[in-house]
């Protein structure tokens, strides 16, 4: 009996030294934490091998501009979300993550924005993304996207990111041609250029041959695209890149085309 007992008290012991430990230690942790100062910034261009818009100096850079020093900052006084706003909004960056470990280390994921299209306008040039985001052209990059020119009634403010306004009709009707360009494999790599007169049609120019694309407005956009695709892949084998000086696929079921002279 006594030897059970002197078994208990010794677990018991050793259970209330085991508490007092771990909460000694999780003080001292938490209090170390609290103290820890911010002694490297990891960061992380998750899809740099698509797009090179960001780079990590640029980032460090801008979380320079917010404080945050190597050897200086404190963990504790960094806000995750607030700098996740801020590379957000004021880069080509779609998505960010902000995460702090007790050692002091800052890291920050970057996914950046893909444009799907390239608008040139008076106030300059700027990207659509595939989110209908729009942003200005960055100077240490270019994406070789289709490039829309000509006498667009769009007027965006110069430096101009936000989203596209969807109440807006060529907003819309750029953002439509876009997406539907970016999500065929042969058109995304066909088309290079398009050009937008004053009464409002799309000419679109591929990067081969000659021939200038009458595309008309964006209805039926599908249908226009299949005779297109029927011209592309039916007519030019039998009569070879330069025949026809133009080809037009805006009235209705015809397709007109019209022979270089």
């Amino acid at each position: 009996m006594l030897k059970k007992i002197l078994i208990y008290i010794g677990y018991f012991s050793l259970t209330a030294a085991l508490v007092v430990y771990f909460y000694l230690s999780g003080s001292l942790s938490s209090k170390a934490s609290k103290e820890t100062v911010c002694n490297n910034i990891n960061v992380r261009i998750l899809d740099s091998a698509t797009n090179r818009f960001v780079s990590k100096r640029e980032i460090k850079e801008l979380l320079q501009k917010e404080g945050i020093n190597v050897g200086e900052s404190k963990i504790k006084h960094i806000n995750q979300y607030e700098l996740e706003e801020v590379i957000n909004n004021g880069t080509a960056v779609k998505t960010s993550q902000v995460s702090v470990t007790g050692r002091g280390v800052l890291t920050v994921d970057i996914v950046q924005r893909k444009p799907i299209i390239r608008i040139e306008t008076v106030n300059g040039g700027f990207y659509m993304d595939n989110s209908a985001y729009i942003f200005p052209l960055m100077k240490n990059f270019t994406s070789y996207v289709p490039v829309i020119t000509g006498e667009i009634p769009l007027t965006i403010p110069p430096g101009y990111r936000g989203e596209a306004k969807s109440d807006n009709e060529w907003d819309s009707k750029i953002y439509k041609l876009a997406k539907y360009i970016e999500n065929n494999p042969f058109w995304d790599s066909m088309i290079e250029q398009i050009y937008v007169d004053k009464k409002g049609t799309f000419y679109l120019t591929a990067r081969v041959g000659n021939t200038e694309i009458i595309f008309g407005d964006i209805e039926n956009l599908d249908y226009k695209f299949r005779k297109l695709n029927a011209f592309y892949n039916k007519v030019i084998p039998a009569v070879g890149w330069d025949s026809y000086i133009s080809v037009d696929v805006s009235f209705g079921s015809q397709l007109v085309c019209k022979k270089r002279s």
